[in-house]
């Protein structure tokens, strides 16, 4: 699984913004990050397609490049 370490000064604010961001929508700061990874990468994936079906909801996630195939 990929990891990606993000490093901040001592002075920043961000982390602190990140961690009452968190708090209030209570979620793990990591999973945080990880939605706004994922809002941000939207009009890089969305090929303005309608989803194509699948057999099943894992066929359907791979079918639509969410998932890679096994």
């Amino acid at each position: 699984m990929p990891t990606y370490k993000i490093h901040y000064g001592d002075r920043e604010t961000l982390p602190t913004h990140i961690e009452a961001r968190a708090k209030e929508l209570g979620i793990t700061p990591e999973e945080l990050i990880h939605r706004l990874i994922c809002d941000g990468m939207r009009d890089y994936l969305d090929n303005g397609a309608p989803p194509e079906l699948g057999h099943s909801l894992e066929d359907y996630l791979v079918r639509n490049g969410v998932l890679k195939p096994k």
